[in-house]
C-alpha cells in the first residue's frame, strides 16, 4: 500500500487495512503538528462520510494509493479569521437585540443563555488562534467583562446585564479580532 503526504512517501504492507493506514497517517501529519485536511484513495476524492467501517477495514491492496495533504493549525485559523470576525458581527447584532426587551423589564436575564453559549464558542475560536499564535485573534479584552455579565445574570439584574453588554462587551467583540 502505498501512502503520501504532503508529497513524503511510504509503502505499507498490501494486507494493512485502510483504518491502520489511515492511523499510520495521522500520526505522521500529528508528529509535524499538522492537520489532514484533503485525502484521496485510489484516485478517488474521500470526505468524513466516506469512512464507513466496511470501507475502513478493506485491506489497502482492494484500494490503491492513499494521498493526503495536511496544513498547520495556524494556517487552517489563519484562513479562518474571516469567518470568525463575521461571527462575531452576528453575535453583536444579536446581542443588540436582546438590550431593549432586558431594559424595558419584558425580558428575563435566562434569555441572554443561548447568546451566551455562542459566546463561549466564540472565545474558544479566539483562544485556539491566540494560542497558534494567529495575529489579531485574542479573548483577553472580553473574560473580565465576561465574568462581569455572568455575575450579574446570576444576581438576576437585567438593567445590569444590558448594560454590560451594550458598553463593555459588544463593543468588545470587534476589538477581539482586530488585525494585529
Amino acid at each position: 500500500m502505498h501512502i503520501t503526504l504532503d508529497g513524503e512517501q511510504w509503502q505499507l504492507s498490501d494486507d494493512t487495512s485502510l483504518m491502520d493506514a489511515l492511523a499510520y497517517l495521522s500520526d505522521k501529519a500529528h508528529a509535524k503538528h499538522r492537520i489532514v485536511t484533503s485525502l484521496t484513495i485510489g484516485g478517488k476524492a474521500i470526505s468524513d462520510r466516506d469512512l464507513a467501517p466496511a470501507f475502513l477495514n478493506q485491506p489497502g491492496k482492494d484500494l490503491g494509493a492513499v494521498q493526503a495533504v495536511s496544513k498547520s493549525l495556524h494556517c487552517i485559523i489563519t484562513e479562518a479569521k474571516q469567518a470568525i470576525d463575521r461571527f462575531a458581527a452576528q453575535l453583536r447584532a444579536d446581542g443588540q437585540v436582546l438590550l431593549t426587551p432586558l431594559r424595558s423589564g419584558t425580558g428575563q436575564v435566562g434569555s441572554i443563555d443561548i447568546w451566551l453559549g455562542r459566546l463561549a464558542d466564540y472565545t474558544e475560536m479566539l483562544e485556539t488562534g491566540h494560542t497558534q499564535g494567529v495575529a489579531g485573534l485574542s479573548s483577553a479584552t472580553l473574560l473580565p467583562w465576561i465574568q462581569e455579565l455572568l455575575g450579574a445574570r446570576s444576581s438576576a439584574d437585567p438593567v445590569r446585564v444590558a448594560d454590560l453588554l451594550e458598553y463593555e462587551l459588544l463593543p468588545r467583540l470587534t476589538e477581539a479580532t482586530a488585525t494585529a
